[in-house]
């Protein structure tokens, strides 16, 4: 029973981070760094959960972040949902292809996440949107290598996460070290 309650605590966990990586996307990067393009802090959330979960686990929380995105985007919930599920199959073939656990590939795996999620929102955004997404390589660049540079500590703060709720690592994730 305990360990059913590590689970919930550990979700729970999972989804008020959402709530604050995008409050501080949204809104804290501007008081700081002015019009700087803000990083997808939660899409590093994304990239962890897709390294460190099972398959189905991972599919499960990342669909149900997406409902906590939400409100915190103009996307519609149809193109998030599939955006998200072409970046989970994209970035859990290269986990099987290659992988080894750490902050190193963790940062590496940050900026290939980076470069799927916008080339398959903007492919997304042209089928299904009547008001596509934008290229805006300026902004897109700086948003992907944002996201890059704050996923050293956010995977601290995620392998953190999973210690104190005594969430088990997958056999091929080797364990995590931070």
């Amino acid at each position: 029973m305990p360990a059913i309650r590590f689970n919930y605590l550990n979700l729970l966990l999972v989804l008020l981070m959402t709530l604050i990586l995008c409050g501080a996307q949204t809104t804290f990067w501007f008081q700081i760094f002015g019009s700087l393009p803000a990083p997808l802090l939660w899409l590093n959330l994304v990239l962890y959960l897709i390294l460190y979960r099972k398959p189905l686990e991972g599919i499960a929380t990342i669909y149900l972040v997406a409902l906590f995105l939400r409100p915190f985007s103009a996307m519609p919930l149809g193109v998030l949902w599939l955006t998200l599920l072409i970046v989970f199959s994209v970035m859990s073939f290269v986990k099987k292809r290659v992988f080894w656990p750490g902050s190193r590939y963790f940062l590496m795996a940050s900026f290939g996440i980076g470069i799927c999620y916008h080339l398959a929102y903007f492919i997304i955004s042209k089928w299904f949107e009547s008001n596509p997404a934008t290229v805006s390589l300026f902004h897109r660049f700086f948003e992907i290598v944002f996201t890059a540079l704050t996923s050293i500590p956010l995977y601290i703060v995620f392998a953190w996460m999973d210690r104190m709720t005594n969430k088990e690592t997958l056999p091929e994730s080797g364990g995590l070290e931070a």
